[in-house]
């Protein structure tokens, strides 16, 4: 998986992110966020149990079949750009 970052400045990022470690980071993820869960505020913790990381980590292990599907592209109003491609 690639992220590819562009600032309004001009500055460009790219972020290669192999499936794997992104599978593993969602289980740690998941871990965390139990543990912490006492300790962070009631916003973020409705956002987070919304969030299943177990079922994330088994579909990134799934979409390793499709290579260059494009997943994210976010552009801001103030030029800003955001891409998250397989």
């Amino acid at each position: 998986m690639r992220i590819y970052i562009r600032e309004m400045t001009g500055r460009k990022f790219n972020i290669p992110v192999p499936l794997s470690i992104a599978g593993a980071a969602c289980k740690i993820a998941n871990f965390v966020f139990k543990r912490v869960d006492k300790h962070i505020d009631a916003k973020t913790k409705e956002i987070l149990d919304c969030i299943d990381f177990n079922e994330l980590a088994k579909s990134l292990r799934y979409l390793k079949g499709y290579k260059g599907l494009k997943l994210v592209e976010v552009k801001s109003q103030q030029g800003d750009e955001v891409t998250i491609i397989l």
